[in-house]
């Protein structure tokens, strides 16, 4: 599972000064950066190492900025990764070229720790922002599709038998109607919660777990009645911050899908640690269910697949949201299982609000 804010950068810049630079400012950042000292060896860089953004100097032995551009955006596989030149100056007709090559910001030495790190964010923003929306279309063409056409299927059916079919066959009818359209909303609701975390900003506070572990149940209460579903929850739970409307959606989902698919009565143990070295705190939902491959559970948290092979009945958006949620709240998700064993699903969260980064780093040649 890859995180954008994990993402891989290529620096390509023949300064060494200047290239080490933007390495430390983003590896001190979180991100992986990989470095090229001329325009030829970031072209095969790229080629190999697939980055997710590439930091581009324009004057440089071999290639340069603007040839380099050109052979990016000729690449089936590189033309539509975001380009960052950073040049010690950039005239209106250079400008005006990159973005014909299409440059998608220009940073100019010397430069701060902050220029770098908000051009780089702003790519990677808008590089979600588009795998939503390709998700968004992939979720409308088929998700919503299935439950859609079922609904209106049994509606037509429940036309056609009125006054001929017995009251059996028009309940079984009426029933299918009912669960499609309430399959219908729980997706559109989840879409609803999906686009809310990418839009809303949010102040990690304090986590009342055991608080927010009842609003989840109690909205689960029909679920895991129907299902004889029975939870074992800790006695105490350890400290974490994050946005509670948010966590309890997170637990929401854990609890529903162990209750579906843990067996016949499932039983449910909810849990919680710090880890070893008091950073995060990880919490998990635990099942007795048949248990996931290493197959299934690499296609767990991938947003919006299709997990329909491995939960019968699932459609990987809530999954999604969980990654995105703890992902936003400086944390991550994930799954331990092996067939037969159960799954349990965990979600890690920050133990400390997230602390105020240190005064901009300068660099000027």
């Amino acid at each position: 599972m890859n995180s954008l804010s994990h993402a891989k950068i290529l620096i390509v810049e023949d300064d060494d000064t200047v290239r080490q630079t933007l390495a430390d400012i983003l590896e001190l950042n979180g991100y992986q950066a990989v470095m090229a000292k001329n325009g030829t060896e970031g072209l095969a860089a790229a080629k190999s190492e697939s980055p997710t953004v590439i930091i581009t100097d324009v004057a440089m032995p071999g290639l340069n900025g603007f040839e380099l551009l050109e052979a990016f955006r000729a690449d089936p596989d590189l033309r539509t990764v975001p380009i960052i030149v950073v040049s010690a100056s950039i005239d209106r007709a250079a400008t005006r070229r990159g973005m014909e090559l299409g440059a998608a910001d220009f940073i100019t030495k010397p430069f701060t720790e902050n220029e770098v790190l908000l051009s780089v964010a702003a790519r990677l923003e808008k590089l979600e922002l588009l795998k939503e929306l390709d998700a968004f279309a992939h979720t409308v063409a088929h998700d919503l599709k299935n439950p859609l056409g079922t609904l209106c299927g049994r509606l037509y059916l429940l036309g056609a038998k009125l006054g001929q079919a017995d009251a059996a066959a028009l309940q079984r009818d009426l029933r299918e109607a009912q669960n499609s359209a309430n399959r219908l909303n729980e997706i559109i609701e989840e879409l609803l919660v999906l686009t809310g975390v990418r839009r809303q900003t949010v102040s990690p506070a304090p986590l009342d777990m055991r608080a927010i572990v009842a609003e989840a149940t109690d909205r689960l209460e029909e679920l895991l009645g129907r299902q004889s579903a029975r939870i074992n929850q800790a006695e105490t739970w350890p400290v974490a911050f994050g946005h509670a409307p948010w966590i309890i959606e997170i637990w929401v989902n854990f609890i529903s899908n162990a209750a579906k698919y843990g067996g016949a009565s499932p039983q449910i143990t909810l849990g919680g640690e710090t880890s070893a070295d008091g950073r995060f705190a990880r919490f998990w939902a635990q099942d007795q269910g048949p248990g996931l491959d290493a197959a299934a559970q690499q296609k767990m948290f991938v947003p919006f697949a299709s997990i329909s092979t491995v939960r019968a009945d699932g459609h990987g958006l809530g999954l999604s949201i969980v990654r995105r949620i703890a992902e936003k709240l400086g944390g991550t998700v994930g799954v331990d299982s092996r067939p037969g064993a159960g799954a349990r699903f965990w979600f890690e969260l920050p133990t400390e609000a997230k602390p105020r980064s240190g005064a901009p780093f300068l660099f000027a040649p």
